[in-house]
């Protein structure tokens, strides 16, 4: 029988009492490893994740194998991440409930809207949570569905075109969801559990090209993400101040938004700087302002911004041929006008009926069954007729309005 050399330490002890070292169990090991990359130190976290893999081997247990590969991947990307920690100013940090968390969202009414997916009209396919984005002119929205971002445009009479993909490259392997646009029409903002994601929803940015069709998306990094979901990134361009929501600091049903000022060239802290982790966490957002800064005027500005969230939506939406964009009744100069619009609107919501009832009549349509057929002959030359009404009645809005149009 082997005698290890320090049991004979051991028992050279004068009342010592041997007990072999406690092993640490493949278990411990991997949760000592999410506790060091939840605390942004990818290096304790990769040597946890050796010891499970040693433990594993140990005990034979391989069903931590999968739990162990996942995280170092997501070590990798944290690492990754930590040498771009971008240096902003966060203004202001605010906790709010996570339900209907975009109202706390002070935007000009240059930025556009954040609305809730109720809006929507019924048939549209909505994530269970997301937010809708409307630009100022009210033309066109962008939400999270079951499937990834869908955008629709409005049309004159008010109602909404059939939703179509944003595209599939903004998903990155997760379900792409709260969205925002910048004022250029090209710039957006969303998040995504991406396959580069840290963990959860990850902020991410893209931009339409030529065709506007999205480019590849880049990852926003640190400090915008965290291990946990960061999402709906916003920014107001009027007030110079950008917004968005993390769950890092778990708070259960609340969460926290961040307020601060966006910066035209990213600037990254030093790699090798003491505080970079938590610079990266934002353990302390005030540690972001410049020595003497003072916010409160901003701060003050951004409160006293009318509520974003309220309905503005556009009665219609009527382009006259002299460049002017009609959305309101109140825009008509001309009674007469006016009147004719009213008219004008009225049939239009009339076609938009009679174009459903025909195509489910078609859908129910039968071969040899002639009084269906009748009916849908019927209502085709209806259609036909509605078409001509409307196009003479549009005429007459634009005479009225501009008597001198040609």
């Amino acid at each position: 029988m082997k005698t290890t050399i320090l049991a004979i330490a051991m028992a050279m002890i004068p009342g010592a009492i041997w007990a072999a070292p406690a092993r640490v169990t493949p278990q411990d090991a991997l949760s000592a490893a999410k506790e060091a990359f939840d605390d942004y130190n990818p290096s304790l976290a990769r040597k946890h994740i050796e010891e499970c893999r040693k433990a594993m081997k140990r005990t034979r247990k391989t069903a931590l194998t999968e739990a162990a590969d996942s995280l170092e991947e997501r070590v990798d990307r944290l690492e990754s991440m930590m040498q771009r920690v971008e240096q902003i100013v966060v203004i202001d940090s605010i906790t709010v409930d996570k339900e209907a968390f975009f109202e706390t969202y002070r935007l000009s009414p240059s930025a556009g809207g954040l609305y809730s997916p109720a809006t929507l009209p019924e048939e549209f396919d909505v994530a269970d949570n997301t937010v809708v984005y409307m630009p100022e002119n009210g033309q066109s929205i962008i939400w999270g569905s079951n499937s990834g971002l869908m955008e629709s445009v409005r049309f004159t009479d008010g109602t909404w075109d059939t939703p179509t993909p944003a595209g599939e490259i903004l998903d990155q392997g997760g379900t792409a969801n709260f969205p925002f646009a910048l004022t250029d029409g090209i710039t957006l903002y969303y998040a995504t559990q991406g396959d580069d994601s840290m963990g959860g929803y990850d902020i991410y940015i893209s931009r339409r090209n030529d065709n506007g069709d999205f480019l590849t998306p880049q990852n926003m990094g640190m400090p915008y993400n965290s291990p946990y979901d960061d999402y709906l990134l916003a920014i107001d361009e009027e007030t110079g101040t950008g917004w968005w929501a993390t769950d890092r600091n778990r708070l259960g049903d609340r969460i926290t938004i961040y307020v601060f000022i966006p910066s035209s060239m990213r600037i990254n802290h030093p790699v090798n700087a003491p505080d970079l982790a938590s610079r990266a966490r934002l353990d302390n957002y005030r540690a972001t302002w410049p020595d003497g800064a003072d916010y409160a005027g901003l701060l003050d500005r951004i409160d006293n911004i009318e509520d974003s969230h309220a309905d503005n939506s556009p009665d219609f939406t009527l382009a006259l041929p002299d460049g002017r964009v009609y959305t309101r009744w109140s825009d008509f100069k001309s009674p007469v006008a006016r009147r004719l619009m009213e008219q004008y609107v009225d049939a239009l919501e009339e076609e938009a009926a009679d174009c459903r009832m025909l195509e489910d009549m078609r859908e129910r349509f039968k071969p040899g069954d002639q009084k269906s057929a009748t009916r849908i002959r019927q209502m085709e030359l209806k259609a036909k007729r509605s078409a001509a009404t409307l196009k003479s009645l549009m005429n007459q809005v634009i005479m009225a309005e501009i008597p001198n149009v040609k």
